[in-house]
This record gives structure tokens, C-alpha cells and sequence, in this order.
């Protein structure tokens, strides 16, 4: 190992005016100055601590914007090791993983991707009516090795049920997911509504029959991000909370007394989750929830990019893409099946066009190498494979975010899906369900199996040593998952001890997790 697993804090005449002062005075200034001290020190979890404590200050004198942010940083900064070992299960014992929902798996995530727009993937293929192009998940298949267990289109509000698309899908067992959009155009159908013209009439009810009649799981995202203000526009709707509340109950009612294999999915973007105004009104994004009983799923939209808003002062490098997700993870996923319904990383922003494959990988691998350890609850994850600097998008900053443009960014992809978790069909009753990670500790492990290291820096890359009583050190990523082989029948039988030791990219020590386990 580069150094001794110790440090020492700051010291100093400056630190301790410093530190006297928020303590004093909670000054916001000496917070901010000795963050950014800790940050240079390599002393980051100390940093972690000192935005914690200025975001409650924050949220104190009511200033929700900037808690917010302070949190953020909080999370980017904070040193994290976590480990977890591979178990077999069935059913019954992994009851604690799933809220048996409609076309919930109970374990494993299905692995989806919007991909309609993706020109290297090859030519398109029509719906009935020739109002809609789409792709295959063969041809997704036959550019990154990947069959996904879901698929994702765009369906005006309107128009019918995607028959062409939706059963070319069923018979490769890819489940259908439809974001089902209200809207002001008549661009694709003259039939398109509003979000208040939306009733229980002919229409909806036929399409709910061509779902029944399809007899194949389906995921319907109907009216997401209605937190976001673009959609006001999009939708035909001022923002109002119950407005949207009573369409989404109406839409969910319909659809389970017509059709039980569809899901219904309320999806929210992120940001903004805050309180924000709304008709002169203060909303939050939870005023838009239909209720426990009023959808099957939960799911979020957010993206990594290397720019805010497309300008180069609002820059997000070092942003933590999870930190988006928790809000909602943790709110909701005690009780309902979490969907990411859109994610992606961009590898080139419009604002100055230069090539980012790294910064997009490094998000991959965060996120993807996350959910199984630390989000199991996660049970969709669709990558939103587009470039909106070719294809503008509502409510998207341009980037290009395409898997297939770039290999690094490909084989990044590739590498954290290849994991069991990762469902890459529809998952039907009976079948063997993947395995869970279950936080190593205290547990008799006879048989080989895998470790999953989960671990966290802030910037780039540093390096996990881990070994078994103090001996046979080896190494891991430091910045997301890996996933590693053990054999316990090497170490013979009795008790054991695993020790994680994390050091930064300048090999400056940060963290040491110890735990026991028998063999």
C-alpha cells in the first residue's frame, strides 16, 4: 500500500479562526473556507461533514436551493467502502426484495433502452399506420451484445396501441414500455389531448383492450415529468397538482380493470424536486403523486452531463449521479418497485463539442455498478440512447449520449451489464431469479462465490487494497463496483477477517472497513 492507513487534521492559526467562527457564528463564508481547505488536503470526509452541517444552516433560514446544492457536494465528497457477498435465493427468501407489483421481478432489473433514434444501429421499421418509425432490440443486439429485458417509445396520447412495435418485442420477451404523452400538437394524430381532455371514453378504453388482447407484460409511463416545466407547454395544463393527479387515477383505473399485465408507472424528473412555484403556487413534486393506490411503479428520469443548461459557467463534472436518485429511492422504494426511466451520461455536450468518453464511463460505472448492492429495490434501468445534439429534445440539454458513437463509452456499458442482476428478458414465474448482495458480515460462506466492493472517492479514479487476515492484498476500482471471485475453501475453516482500505488518485488514505465472516 502507498501509505500508512492514518491522517491527521488540519491544523493551524486560519483553521482555527475558522472553525471559531462557525462556531460562533455559523458564517457561511468560513464554512465554504474550510471545505474547500479540507477538499485540498485530501481530507474529504471531514468536507462532507462541514456541508452537511452548512446545508442544515440552509435549510434553517428557509434557503432550500442552496441546502440542496451543499448536500449534493456532501455526497460527491464523502469516501465510501461497502461489501457485499453474492447469495443464492429463492422466493421466499428474498421476500425483503420485492413489493410484488405488477411485472415486478423479484430480484434482478430489467435492462431497457430507448434506441428508436439511433441511426448506427440501422434502417427502421413502420408501424401500421406508417405514423411511427422504430428499431429492434436485434439490432441493439447485434451492435453491443446486449438483449434488453425492456424497450421504450414515445406514444402521443391519441394514437393507438403500437401493435407493429409492441409484438415484435413480445416475441424476442422484451416487455414493452410506452411513455404515454399528452399533448398541445396535432403533428401525429388529429386524435392527440390535452392533459384535461383526457376521460374515460372510447379511445382509452380500446387501447386498454389491445393491451389485454396483447397478453404480455407492458410498463405505461403515462404524462412523466410533470415536475418539470417544459411539460406544461407539452401538455396543455397550467401545472395543476390535481388536475394531474385525477388523469393519471383515471388513466391507472381503466387500464387494471381492463388490463392486468400493464403496469402503470408515475415518473418524475429530477431536478427539480424541490418546492418550486406553479400558477403562483407553491408545488412539490410529491403533490403530483396519484397515491399508493393509484400506479404500480415509481420512476425517475435524470442524466450526467458535463454542463448545466449548455454553458460552460454551470459545469457538473463532479456531480454524483445517485445523488439524483435517493430522494425518490428512499421515499418510495420501501413500498413500491423503483423505475429508472431514463438515464444517461453524455460523452460530448453541444457547448464546446469536445469528446468526454471518460466522464461518460465513469457514470456508467457508478450507477449500473450501484444498483445491484446499494439500490436492489431499482427494477428497471433504461438507458435514454440519443443524441440531442442531432435530435433536440424537451426539457434535455443537448448532448450526445449515444452507446453506440464511442467504444470506450460502449465497453463500459457492456462491462457492468454483463452482471446477473441485469435481466435481459421478461423474467416469467417459475424461472430461476438472479442472485442477491447481501452486506458481507458475520455470514458462514462454504462454497466459492463473489465479493462485491462498492466504493466511492471524489475525483478520479484512486484504488481499493483489500486482503484476508492482514495478507494476499489485491486491488479494486475505487469509484463505483467491482465484482471480484472467492474462494473460501483456500482459507480453511474458522473465522476470517476482509479488510478494505481506500486511498485517492494521489494516494492519500481515506477510509478502512474491517469485517468478519466464517469459512
Amino acid at each position: 500500500m502507498p501509505s500508512p492507513p492514518v491522517r491527521a487534521p488540519l491544523s493551524g492559526a486560519r483553521v482555527a479562526q475558522l472553525r471559531n467562527q462557525i462556531a460562533r457564528y455559523k458564517l457561511f463564508a468560513a464554512y465554504r473556507e474550510l471545505v474547500e481547505l479540507n477538499k485540498n488536503a485530501g481530507l474529504f470526509d471531514e468536507a462532507a461533514r462541514l456541508n452537511r452541517e452548512q446545508a442544515a444552516q440552509y435549510l434553517a433560514k428557509g434557503m432550500r436551493d442552496a441546502a440542496l446544492i451543499a448536500q449534493n457536494e456532501a455526497g460527491a465528497f464523502e469516501p465510501q467502502v461497502r461489501l457485499f457477498v453474492e447469495t443464492p435465493v429463492n422466493a421466499q427468501q428474498a421476500a425483503d426484495r420485492t413489493s410484488s407489483a405488477v411485472n415486478e421481478p423479484v430480484t434482478g432489473c430489467y435492462l431497457g433502452a430507448f434506441i428508436d433514434r439511433d441511426d448506427n444501429l440501422g434502417p427502421t421499421f413502420f408501424e401500421d399506420d406508417h405514423s411511427q418509425t422504430y428499431r429492434s432490440p436485434e439490432q441493439f443486439m447485434d451492435a453491443t451484445g446486449r438483449h434488453l429485458g425492456s424497450q421504450f417509445t414515445y406514444l402521443t396520447y391519441g394514437k393507438p396501441f403500437p401493435r407493429a412495435w409492441a409484438y415484435r418485442l413480445k416475441a424476442r420477451g422484451t416487455i414493452p414500455h410506452i411513455a404515454w404523452e399528452p399533448t398541445t400538437s396535432k403533428r401525429y394524430t388529429s386524435n392527440a389531448r390535452r392533459l384535461g381532455e383526457v376521460r374515460d371514453d372510447a379511445y382509452l378504453r380500446e387501447f386498454a383492450q389491445e393491451v389485454r388482447d396483447f397478453d404480455f407484460p407492458v410498463f405505461i409511463r403515462f404524462a412523466s415529468e410533470m415536475n418539470g416545466f417544459w411539460t406544461h407547454s407539452q401538455y396543455g395544463w397550467d401545472g395543476n397538482p390535481q388536475l394531474y393527479r385525477e388523469k393519471f387515477r383515471l388513466v391507472n383505473r381503466v387500464l387494471h380493470e381492463i388490463a392486468p399485465r400493464a403496469a402503470t408507472v408515475w415518473c418524475v424528473n429530477n431536478p427539480p424536486l424541490d418546492t418550486h412555484l406553479s400558477n403562483g403556487q407553491p408545488v412539490s413534486y410529491l403533490d403530483y403523486y396519484p397515491g399508493d393506490d393509484g400506479c404500480d411503479w415509481v420512476g425517475i428520469n435524470f442524466y450526467s452531463v458535463p454542463f448545466h443548461e449548455d454553458k460552460l459557467g454551470q459545469p457538473a463534472f463532479d456531480e454524483n449521479p445517485l445523488a439524483l436518485l435517493e430522494p425518490v429511492y428512499n421515499r418510495f422504494a420501501s413500498r413500491k418497485p423503483i423505475a429508472i426511466c431514463e438515464f444517461a451520461a453524455s460523452h460530448e455536450a453541444n457547448v464546446d463539442r469536445k469528446l468526454r468518453a471518460e466522464f461518460a464511463a465513469a457514470k456508467i460505472r457508478l450507477v449500473y455498478g450501484a444498483l445491484p448492492l446499494l439500490y436492489p429495490r431499482v427494477k428497471l434501468v433504461d438507458w435514454f440512447n440519443l443524441n440531442t445534439i442531432k435530435y433536440r429534445s424537451a426539457g434535455k440539454t443537448p448532448n450526445d449520449y449515444l452507446l453506440t458513437d464511442n467504444e470506450q463509452v460502449l465497453r463500459a456499458w457492456q462491462e457492468v451489464t454483463l452482471n446477473r442482476h441485469y435481466l435481459q428478458a421478461f423474467l416469467a414465474l417459475g424461472e430461476t431469479i438472479p442472485p442477491v448482495y447481501r452486506p458481507l458480515g458475520g455470514q458462514f460462506i462454504p462454497n466459492p462465490t463473489k465479493i462485491g466492493v462498492w466504493a466511492r472517492n471524489f475525483g478520479p479514479d484512486g484504488t481499493v487494497y483489500f486482503g484476508i487476515d492482514g495478507k494476499s492484498w489485491t486491488t479494486a476500482r475505487s469509484n463505483g463496483a467491482t465484482y471480484l471471485d472467492f474462494n473460501p475453501r483456500a482459507l480453511g475453516s474458522g473465522s476470517h477477517t476482509l479488510s478494505a482500505l481506500l486511498y485517492d488518485a494521489r494516494n492519500r488514505f481515506q477510509k478502512r472497513v474491517d469485517v468478519r465472516f466464517q469459512s
